[in-house]
């Protein structure tokens, strides 16, 4: 498979299961057990449960190239140069930030087309569309018939290059800036509140992009959340937050007078789960101000979201029995655990329902969702897509 110009592919996000790098590890060393070496270049951007595990085969095989977590200025620096972003998540993606950002750049997707992520997986590279093999199978043989059709000049970029960039275009920050001045009116003070605030988690970094967007439009924006020091922290955060969600008087003490002090006239819960909780929520219910709620992902819906591959395994209306069904499980231990976060989610969900005025998603098939799950006026719920970033 040998050839004077090499392939180039990149990865850039979480290094967990999810997002299906353990694939792509798989991906890689049957590369080597069939070729002895890996027959393209392999950029990755990102942290998490496999570096060392990339470190390691990247230090026995050159075409590794790691860089661990970058911002997106550097990385766009290398995307200008790449030929495919692998986005092999084996869980539903709500949007596919990471898929679009690539389209941006040029570069075509390969990765599952499933819900949102449809719209951003050319056929071709639809991992889905490979026959009945395991996934990892699935993700080496149509690398290798890329490689293969690279190597001979079979491989029109530019069409896909093309393709890629016209799908970009329907996600541009001008058009999001179209919609969000439709959503919010005219320029007044918008106070955006999240779980957390450090520039460690996707999520995390996109509120600053928002912040940023919205006071170059003369909205004039505060945000509202925890500062986390490192991954370590914010990874114990996210996972044990929810404990500390069902009384956290703390910070709603706090936005309640930062409220009364910045009087915004739009209030946005941009994520509130993980460690914020319902009390914030209902402390600032008598502000007079619109509040709005975005849903970013699933862990309002599903005890596990990242298992789930299926929109038939969101079951609705949201009650315990649902939500226990879910999950799928017999273990005891899990079910416990379940049982708190159902605690947690019902008894925010159900503030929300009372407090805001509109509920916004990253794509509309989540519309079905929330409304289903939290028995909300489909009128007050409403697609508003992430922008390229």
């Amino acid at each position: 498979m040998e050839s004077k110009k090499t392939l180039w592919l990149l990865y850039f996000g979480r290094m967990d299961d999810e997002k299906g790098f353990w694939l792509i590890l798989e991906m890689l060393n049957m590369f080597v057990q069939k070729y002895w070496q890996i027959p393209f270049s392999f950029y990755v951007f990102g942290k998490w449960k496999y570096v060392k595990d990339l470190m390691d085969l990247g230090q026995k095989h050159p075409a590794i190239h790691f860089f661990g977590r970058q911002p997106l200025e550097v990385i766009k620096k290398y995307q200008y140069n790449c030929h495919f972003c692998l986005v092999p998540s084996t869980c539903l993606e709500t949007f596919g930030l990471s898929a679009l950002n690539s389209l941006s750049m040029w570069i075509p997707v390969i990765g599952f087309a499933k819900w949102w992520l449809t719209q951003f997986v050319d056929p071709k590279f639809d991992l889905s569309q490979i026959g009945w093999i395991d996934e990892a199978h699935k993700l080496f043989n149509l690398v290798e018939s890329i490689v293969r059709d690279f190597n001979a000049g079979n491989l029109d970029l530019e069409k896909q290059k093309t393709k890629a960039l016209n799908l970009a275009k329907q996600y541009t920050e001008k058009k999001w800036i179209e919609q969000a001045k439709q959503l919010f009116g005219k320029p007044k003070r918008i106070l955006l509140v999240s779980d957390f605030k450090s520039k460690l988690g996707w999520i995390e970094t996109y509120i600053h992009d928002v912040a940023n967007i919205l006071n170059d439009e003369w909205y004039e924006v505060k945000i509202y959340g925890k500062k986390i020091p490192n991954w370590f922290i914010w990874n114990l955060a996210r996972k044990f937050g929810l404990v500390l969600a069902l009384r956290n008087f703390v910070d709603a003490i706090r936005l309640k007078k930062i409220a009364r002090k910045f009087m915004p006239k739009i209030i946005r819960y941009h994520s509130t789960l993980r460690r914020l909780g319902r009390y914030p929520v209902k402390l600032l219910s008598s502000h007079k101000s619109k509040k709005f709620v975005m849903y970013h992902d699933l862990w309002y819906f599903h005890p596990f979201p990242s298992q789930v591959t299926e929109e038939k395994q969101v079951q609705t209306p949201l009650n315990l029995k649902t939500f226990i069904k879910s999950a799928n499980t017999k273990n005891p231990i899990k079910i416990v655990a379940i049982f708190f976060k159902y605690i947690s989610v019902s008894l925010l969900s159900k503030q929300l329902k009372k407090t805001a005025d509109l509920h916004l998603v990253p794509s509309n098939f989540m519309e079905k969702i929330v409304t289903d799950s939290f028995d909300v006026n489909p009128k007050k719920v409403q697609t508003f897509s992430h922008f390229i970033q």
